[in-house]
């Protein structure tokens, strides 16, 4: 049996800045093709990438890691979701806002947007909200809700939860008809919750072979990727990058159970992960915006200019992180859970948070 005593956590904390810095690439090849119609490895052509499939996976994973134990406990379904609220809705609100202003101020960058959308925006309902990039965090707000009700009452919410998750995978299926688009039903809720059972499985298994999970995991997504380049096969894209996203977290976590130090520039990119999540959407339409009025795009070469761009994007975001996000959630955590609790709140910043 696994155990979670003592486990730091190195690689899969290094696996959150893998997974946000997948989708920024994503992102960022998508306003390239908009822009220039530079279109690297056709990667706009896609539908996905496959990193916000491992983001999800990464976000079901440590969310059940580190607080499964909490269920059934008295204070901490109230304790864990006020911890999800100070860590997701500041940061998110004050770039909601910023790009809010920027279409007044520049309407050229956007249109003006609604207040109906700035009104669903802000409470992070499952609509398209004004930062665009930022489109999954619907799902993962939905999963913290759940897992706040299975931590509240175990007894009564989990076997309503295991029926919902059953119905999703019959849907997948194909067991049960369904031709809607419910969000409630989307198949991004069934791989966070994926994530939770590869959590479950290293909590509780030892598996022999965590390299060849890891090397699976990659042939799976280099396998989808070549697919996509040629056209090979129609592959339910959600479904393999999900399958191969499970293997590389179950090879990934299993590796942690061994105490591993992992480079702190990498540690460091996990621990700053959420403010590049969250900002990295303007700081690329920015620094693209800023290349393009300077006329460097052609002169530098759309694949250098892309390097640029996310450099500066990366840098930016992670300046975010050090200057905004993390004073704001130290302080908010020290005024919602005042002196009581003030020890524990001032261990350094990892993946627990």
């Amino acid at each position: 049996m696994g155990s979670s005593r003592g486990r730091k956590l190195s690689y899969v904390q290094i696996s959150r800045a893998i997974a946000i810095l997948f989708v920024l690439l994503g992102h960022l090849n998508i306003l390239f093709y908009t822009e220039f119609k530079y279109n690297w490895f056709h990667i706009a052509e896609w539908k996905r990438t496959g990193g916000v499939d491992f983001f999800f996976i990464v976000t079901g994973f440590m969310i059940y890691y580190i607080y499964h134990k909490h269920a059934g406990v008295p204070g901490k379904s109230a304790e864990f979701f006020l911890k999800r609220l100070i860590r997701i809705y500041p940061l998110y609100w004050i770039f909601t806002l910023l790009t809010i202003a920027a279409s007044l101020i520049l309407p050229s960058i956007d249109e003006p947007f609604s207040w109906g959308l700035i009104y669903r925006s802000m409470l992070i309902l499952p609509y398209e909200p004004v930062l665009a990039s930022t489109w999954s965090l619907s799902y993962v707000m939905f999963f913290y809700i759940l897992f706040t009700l299975y931590i509240y009452k175990p007894k009564v919410f989990k076997p309503v939860i295991l029926c919902w998750i059953l119905a999703l995978v019959l849907i997948e299926v194909n067991i049960i008809p369904y031709n809607g688009n419910s969000f409630f039903f989307n198949f991004s809720n069934l791989e966070i919750i994926f994530g939770c059972l590869v959590a479950f499985l290293t909590l509780n298994y030892n598996f022999k072979y965590s390299t060849a999970f890891i090397w699976g995991g990659l042939l799976g997504y280099l396998a989808v990727w070549i697919n996509n380049i040629y056209s090979i096969v129609n592959i339910q894209l959600p479904f393999f990058y999900c399958l191969s996203s499970m293997m590389l977290m179950l090879g990934i976590s299993e590796k942690d159970k061994k105490d591993r130090k992992a480079p702190k520039v990498l540690s460091f990119l996990g621990d700053a992960s959420y403010s590049i999540y969250i900002a990295h959407g303007p700081f690329l339409q920015f620094y693209i915006l800023i290349l393009k009025k300077l006329n460097l795009v052609e002169s530098m070469g759309y694949l250098f200019s892309m390097v640029i761009v996310s450099l500066l994007t990366v840098i930016s975001t992670c300046l975010v992180y050090v200057c905004i996000e993390k004073p704001i959630s130290k302080y908010l955590r020290r005024v919602v859970f005042k002196k009581k609790n003030i020890a524990t709140l001032k261990t350094p910043v990892n993946y627990a948070k």
